[in-house]
């Protein structure tokens, strides 16, 4: 029953996790989706730590869970455990077909190594307390398994949807994290999963984090398996399907700090070998009190390391709390028009509030990625700097920030994007917008365009009506009067081949004043009457609409600088319509 118990969880919680997702209609997800992402530790333990209540009840409650059944969690709720599991299932069906039976190391029972899981866990622990993530991100078994998911598996399930006929589905998402982030998502998964075939849960009890954690808290839980040595007949059953060769036939005892809780050996144990309640501050029985020498300092007894760390948590909780709070934005301009110190190398999510608040608090796990419905979110390759590899940035060129969408700050699961409502959403501004006019269309062909100004969702760009230059060669005697009036020195006269010269015009450096026309004698110098676009920096959001539609290649008219701060632009306000006055009775 207890296995059985674990397969049906596992599974449903690997399927809601996939489903999660896999977005292949750019729809928002669901509260149930939402909440297999909330329930994994990582992201709770970040959460709590930012005083999140949730999610401060949901570490207190996996915690506690552990205390009473041991590593459940690891089995039960690890997405990347479960795939674990998966893997080492598919081995012993491959050794069973090949005729092959596991024997050596593999089956056998393992001593105990700690200081292996405290290489990992205490950096990881310190860069914690110092509000980096910066371990997490490589080593965190919930943003290995996302991060595969996001990359991997939710453009492989659009690739197979557009099989099927009349399947209405967005187009594969390949491109958002390119072959090179997709291997590398594909390559940092395999290593866990290649330790599962070899020698199973051995990620979990020597690199993980997770698992080095939740070992220190499962030393002595209130449940937990255990043998009679009557009734033991040493069969070794029990070790040839354990995951974790955590069980000590010798002695007649499991080692609970490695045991992930799959209950394998429960079932395929004849003899016996139940969980069973026990009194977790009392010692085994049968333990072996071993003797000092008089010269050594005495040993320390079973589970001081357990007590020594709780006592640690609970003195250093208020330290690492206010460590991990939230970190101070620098001091700099809060005027959306000016730039100084705001402008950052990559621009970052709404919510995210800060650059270095963003890369302090996200894994990238990726599940705001797939959820992009404009695949304006891109994983990062050093955008950011190296601490932000696989983190998400905005890139303009592959898309823009809708207007009327908020999804990534409903999506996160750490808390590094925090939740936006619409109408705050629609005025935080993530970047600043430039026009540079000597790129432009209107400017460079004399040609009217306004792409840029028709997508602008908070009208911070408009348009103005400007007279650019046109030179009629049959008519232009070279007297070079417009070339001395030009302000710009914007236009000069080439010589051609034949003798005769010609006015030519530097349409990049005209700034369409007109004045040229007004001197030139002949009239051979007209204007053309064009709208080209103005912008009105404290009405920008950095939504990169503007960009993204601008046609001029290959540079274009308007560039975005990220803002490290995001900052509140204005909204514009439109005069209000005054009634008509007259002194008829009927003025309409």
């Amino acid at each position: 029953m207890w296995r059985a118990v674990r397969i049906v969880s596992a599974l449903v919680v690997l399927v809601l996790f996939v489903a999660s997702f896999i977005n292949l209609t750019d729809r928002e997800l669901a509260e149930w989706e939402l909440a297999v992402q909330q329930v994994q530790l990582v992201p709770a333990l970040i959460r709590a730590l930012r005083g999140v209540a949730g999610a401060a009840w949901v570490l207190a409650g996996l915690l506690l869970v552990t205390l009473v059944f041991g590593r459940v969690y690891c089995s039960f709720l690890c997405p990347l455990g479960i795939l674990q599991d998966g893997v080492i299932r598919l081995r012993r069906v491959v050794d069973a077909l090949r005729g092959r039976r596991r024997k050596g190391a593999a089956v056998r029972y393992a001593p105990p190594v700690p200081y292996v899981r405290s290489v990992a866990l205490v950096p990881v622990i310190l860069l914690i307390v110092c509000s980096s993530v910066a371990l997490l991100v490589w080593l965190d078994p919930y943003t290995l398994a996302a991060r595969f998911a996001a990359a991997v598996l939710n453009p492989l399930a659009a690739e197979l949807a557009r099989l099927v006929p009349g399947a209405d589905v967005s187009a594969p998402s390949w491109g958002r994290y390119g072959w090179v982030g997709v291997l590398v998502a594909a390559g940092v998964i395999m290593v866990p999963l290649g330790m599962a075939w070899w020698r199973g849960r051995l990620y979990c009890n020597t690199v993980c984090p997770v698992g080095a954690l939740l070992g220190l808290l499962s030393r002595r839980p209130l449940l937990r398996l255990g043998m009679s040595p009557d009734s033991c007949v040493r069969c070794g059953q029990c070790l040839k399907v354990c995951k974790a060769n955590c069980i000590d036939l010798k002695h007649h005892r499991v080692d609970t700090s490695r045991c992930v809780n799959c209950y394998d050996c429960v079932s395929a144990c004849p003899h016996g070998l139940r969980p069973r309640l026990t009194n977790p501050f009392r010692r085994p029985a049968g333990a072996e009190r071993a003797e000092a020498a008089p010269a050594e300092p005495a040993a320390p007894r079973a589970g001081a390391s357990r007590r020594a760390f709780m006592g640690t948590l609970a003195c250093g909780v208020p330290a690492l709390l206010a460590a991990c709070g939230e970190k101070r934005a620098e001091e700099v301009s809060g005027n959306p028009a000016e730039q100084g110190d705001n402008a950052a190398r990559a621009a970052t999510p709404p919510g995210s509030r800060h650059v270095d608040r963003f890369l302090d608090r996200c894994t990238g796990c990726g599940l705001c990625i797939s959820a992009c419905p404009t695949r304006v979110l891109q994983p990062a390759t050093m955008q950011h700097g190296f601490r932000g590899v696989m983190k998400p940035h905005l890139d303009f060129s592959k898309g823009f920030c809708n207007f009327d969408c908020n999804i990534c700050s409903t999506v996160c699961p750490e808390g590094a994007i925090l939740p936006l409502e619409l109408a705050e959403k629609k005025k935080t501004q993530l970047a600043l917008a430039a026009f540079d006019r000597s790129h432009c269309i209107v400017q460079q062909s004399h040609t009217e365009c306004g792409a840029c100004t028709e997508h602008c969702p908070t009208k911070a760009l408009d348009t103005r009506e400007e007279q650019f230059p046109r030179c009629e060669a049959e008519k232009c005697y070279a007297c070079h009067a417009c070339v001395e009036t030009c302000p710009k020195k914007a236009i000069s006269l080439e010589t051609a081949a034949d003798g005769s010269a010609r006015v030519v015009i530097n349409n990049k450096l005209c700034i369409a004043c007109g004045k040229c026309a007004r001197v030139c004698p002949s009239g051979a110098m007209t204007v053309t009457r064009l709208l080209i676009p103005t912008l009105s920096p404290e009405l920008c959001i950095g939504c990169g609409a503007c960009f993204y539609a601008c046609p001029a290649r290959p540079t274009r008219a308007m560039q975005l600088t990220p803002r490290a701060r995001h900052l509140e632009a204005q909204v514009r306000r439109e005069a209000p319509a005054e009634n008509p006055v007259s002194e008829e009775e009927f003025p309409f």
